[in-house]
């Protein structure tokens, strides 16, 4: 099963990430733009979690969680506060409120999706729910090598050159919540040191913009890995990313991507 967690949030660009991530783990998102409309759909479709803006329009975070914790029929769903607003206390302000904690709007996903799922039942977390077929794995840190699959052996060995800072690491998340071991890097230096007596069957290079030093720096790491198929993640079709990855076996993807799409894709090229 799947949760379906309510999404009560006006900016677009915190409701597009935070739907890319709950799907990429597994999870159903629903919305709503406004308190008014968050209210009524909590009544109407009981969700499983709610994360509820502070500031929003017709009725505030405080008024959602204060006409919601008065209903009956919804008093028990946890909600969860997201603010930009930094929290000093501990949340604890916002739970005398009546949420049932707080998180930031950095949304990085190796804090994001472990945070959300304090508030799940065990069945309803996102290792429950395979995505295309992948054995289960708990989300790791993006830096290490994460925890092997269910099956006791990682899908493939990944070497991540993540080149997008702004996707918050949101490519190694998935790749290790689908069962496979992956390892960052940021700068050439890193990939060194992770190409020093490490062997991996696959690089994967997230550009995320389209920047000169960004470029630099995948060109420079993957001289580092000669013949190493290569997944490229471009921000936009109309990028040409030249002779990046060339002489070797190598695919293409375009942000944004869904994650099916990210381990189809990852899969042909270790076939």
């Amino acid at each position: 099963m799947s949760a379906r967690i309510l999404i009560i949030e006006d900016n677009q660009a915190n409701i597009d990430l935070m739907t890319y991530l709950l799907q990429a783990f597994g999870h159903r998102p629903l919305l709503a733009t406004d308190g008014e409309m968050g209210c009524a759909l909590a009544a109407s479709e009981r969700p499983d979690l709610i994360l509820c803006d502070l500031h929003l329009p017709k009725l505030d975070g405080l008024g959602v969680v204060a006409k919601l914790r008065a209903d009956p029929a919804t008093r028990a769903i946890p909600i969860l506060a997201a603010s930009a607003l930094p929290v000093t206390d501990g949340c604890a302000a916002l739970r005398r409120a009546g949420f049932s904690g707080c998180l930031p709007k950095s949304l990085e996903p190796d804090v994001l999706l472990p945070a959300l799922e304090t508030f799940l039942p065990p069945q309803l977390r996102a290792g429950a729910v395979p995505q295309s077929g992948a054995p289960s794995a708990a989300p790791a840190p993006v830096t290490a090598a994460p925890a092997p699959s269910a099956q006791g052996a990682p899908r493939g060995r990944v070497l991540l050159l993540d080149a997008a800072p702004e996707n918050a690491g949101l490519v190694a998340a998935i790749l290790a919540h689908t069962g496979y071991a992956v390892n960052s890097a940021v700068n050439p230096a890193q990939a060194g040191a992770l190409l020093d007596g490490h062997a991996y069957e696959l690089a994967v290079c997230d550009l995320g913009l389209f920047e000169a030093h960004r470029l630099s720096f995948l060109a420079d790491a993957l001289e580092m890995a000669p013949g190493l198929p290569v997944l490229l993640i471009r921000p936009d079709d109309d990028e040409d990313l030249g002779t990046l990855g060339a002489g070797r076996r190598r695919s293409m993807l375009t942000h944004p991507l869904e994650p099916q799409q990210l381990v189809a894709a990852i899969d042909a090229l270790l076939a």
